[in-house]
């Protein structure tokens, strides 16, 4: 274990050795085939959630330093969690199909009608959008049902309230501002085919680890705590015990 650490920590001194302009060719480099990938993967338009977590799934890989080749790899993640990521893609579809169907209905009515609907309506794209940011990294990173995955996505928002609005800003803003501005979009869209997609998630991949580190060290240490309070009551058990067998023998 030491020597894994110690070599970990030497590949890591290495890489932080190199000259900058080199880590930055290496990054750009990762987060261009890694594009390429994504958006191939979207092509069928129902993987795009297989696609989106293969690409959360090789950005976390890649900056945790496991050597991966990035096409071969994505395509393995890909196949891997199809099954359950496009399940999530497609209930998101119809959870957007619903709220879109509420928000016309609320234009073509008034009274109490629309006052009801408009509080469904926000409340349902608050919870999906407490879900969405966490969602496809979760299932790139661990394997869980699908119930437990959206729920740790919600838990994960709420908590963690800082980060979550770093990875929607990063994400909403640049395609608000070339859905609203389609001059915008028309001027970089290649940049979209090229990069873009594989920057925002490499970038948001680094508050997304940190997260994920976080919680996993909370639950180790809830876990700790709820092992030595166990064995505490373990022993205060086996102790009353020997007290009450010695008060019978006397």
């Amino acid at each position: 274990m030491n020597e894994m650490t110690n070599n970990q920590d030497n590949k890591n001194s290495g890489r932080d050795k190199e000259p900058f302009l080199r880590r930055a060719m290496d990054a750009f480099g990762t987060m261009f085939a890694l594009n390429i990938c994504f958006v191939i993967g979207c092509i069928p338009i129902f993987t795009i959630g297989a696609s989106f977590t293969a690409l959360y799934a090789m950005c976390i890989r890649l900056q945790e330093d496991e050597e991966e080749t990035v096409v071969s790899g994505f395509i393995h993640e890909f196949k891997r969690s199809f099954k359950q990521s496009t399940i999530a893609f497609l209930l998101l579809l119809v959870a957007v199909a619903v709220m879109l169907a509420e928000y016309i209905m609320i234009k073509r009515v008034t009274g109490f009608i629309s006052t009801f609907y408009t509080f469904v309506l926000i409340i349902e794209a608050v919870l999906v959008a407490l879900v969405v940011p966490f969602l496809f990294p979760l299932i790139a990173r661990y394997n869980n049902a699908l119930s437990i995955t959206v729920r740790n996505a919600m838990v994960l928002s709420i908590t963690y309230l800082w980060s979550w609005v770093k990875v929607v800003i990063a994400w909403f803003v640049p395609i608000f501002i070339c859905v609203k501005y389609p001059v915008v979009f028309v001027s970089i869209w290649y940049m979209w085919l090229l990069l873009l997609f594989g920057a925002i998630a490499w970038g948001t991949t680094h508050t997304i680890r940190k997260i994920f580190r976080l919680n996993e060290q909370r639950i180790i240490d809830t876990a700790e705590k709820e092992r030595k309070a166990a064995e505490e009551a373990a022993k205060e058990a086996e102790s009353d015990e020997s007290e009450s067998v010695d008060e019978e023998g006397k």
